[in-house]
């Protein structure tokens, strides 16, 4: 069979994995990956992008909404040949008040059950990450379904120290971990995304690519799309460029951990382009011939939904790739004790940065893409002079 795609530079080689791939991910992970978010409080990860972004000379935007733009420049230049889109928060909460007693209030952004927060351990950061301290969710209200925030009342763990003000950011108090296998953090969806994105665009702008590339970091997806939503309106993502959304989707019995990334066919709302998916599936078939270690896998994940359906209800073409997320959104999988880190794969994540690198290198000129259009015109060539 013949080789279709562009690969990362020497991706086929011996030990380059272990010399080039994981290396170039566990940087992304250490510097995006401990940034504290919440939804509409996203300005520390934003921070981190930019900051990569200039070390490599990369053009960043922001629109009216507070999104990032990234262009990575190729060789040739031209209109991009694909986006990948990542948002920046996580269900956390943010200070609203704080009381001459200590008592602290806060409101609650994302999917995570207010029954469970009580005795929940949180880790408060200042806006700009220098200052922080400890406390204890005494409380939870009910969601408000206009806002979609949470009343908390919370009991610092000490009166001594910096005490918290408004505005603060409150996550549960789940500190980043590496282990061989696994990359354990209080928020994998979606900095694990963001991570993924970079070391990517890294990888193939190293590798030369020809066309440039977009990258969109959005805001408060955990609140309702509302980053994304408000970016299509103001029309910030280009409508002619396929964009890629990179999620971290709660696993599934036929959708595991160390299975490899996913190419997500839909959502628990809708199903995603089916040319879009067929192009990242044509890249992950040949990645899996022939780079060693390389998996992926085909699934709907359904256990939540994605701002691929937003872009695609706009009338994109928008696709979805992830990664099999353990305790999604800090809810332990077998629903016993308080909040938990969440878990990805790291040989998962790292098969996904090598994947979206080829995907922005592209297909060899001339090839023929080998998906289901092609297979049936050859049956039909074939076989209708039987007719």
């Amino acid at each position: 069979m013949a080789n279709s795609w562009h690969l990362p530079r020497a991706s086929s080689g011996k030990n380059w994995r272990e010399r080039v791939l994981a290396p170039l991910c566990e940087t992304a992970i250490r510097q995006i990956l401990p940034c504290p978010t919440a939804p509409y409080s996203e300005s520390l990860p934003a921070q981190a992008v930019r900051a990569w972004c200039k070390e490599r000379g990369w053009r960043v935007k922001e629109d009216t909404a507070g999104n990032l733009v990234v262009r990575v420049p190729g060789k040739k230049g031209g209109r991009p040949s694909i986006a990948f889109e990542a948002h920046l928060d996580h269900p956390a909460m943010v200070v609203t008040s704080v009381k001459r007693d200590g008592a602290v209030a806060a409101t609650f952004y994302g999917g995570h059950p207010g029954e469970r927060m009580p005795g929940g351990k949180v880790h408060l950061w200042s806006p700009d990450g220098k200052e922080s301290a400890k406390a204890i969710v005494e409380f939870a209200g009910k969601k408000n379904l206009k806002t979609g925030g949470l009343s908390l009342r919370l009991r610092l763990s000490s009166k001594r120290g910096i005490a918290p003000r408004k505005g603060w950011i409150g996550e549960w108090d789940l500190p980043l971990r590496l282990t061989k296998k696994k990359i354990r953090n209080v928020v994998c969806d979606d900095l694990a995304g963001v991570a993924s994105i970079l070391a990517g665009l890294d990888l193939a702008w190293r590798s030369g690519m020809e066309k440039p590339a977009l990258a969109y970091f959005t805001r408060c997806e955990e609140n309702g799309f509302v980053g994304c939503l408000q970016g299509i309106h103001l029309k910030s993502f280009p409508k002619e460029v396929p964009v890629v959304v990179l999620e971290c989707s709660p696993k599934l019995p036929n959708a595991q951990p160390g299975d490899g990334p996913i190419a997500r066919v839909g959502d628990r709302l809708s199903i995603y382009d089916p040319k879009l998916l067929q192009r990242i599936e044509d890249a992950g078939e040949e990645l899996k011939r022939r780079v060693s270690g390389f998996l992926w896998q085909r699934k709907l994940m359904d256990g939540g939904a994605c701002e691929a359906t937003a872009y695609c209800s706009a009338g994109y073409a928008s696709a979805g790739m992830a990664l099999a997320l353990t305790n999604y959104h800090n809810v332990p999988d077998d629903r016993k004790g308080g909040p938990a880190h969440e878990e990805v794969n790291r040989c998962d994540q790292e098969n996904l940065v090598l994947w979206l690198a080829t995907l922005c290198l592209g297909r060899k000129k001339g090839a023929v893409p080998p998906g289901p259009a092609t297979r049936l015109e050859k049956l039909r060539k074939d076989r209708s002079p039987l007719l």
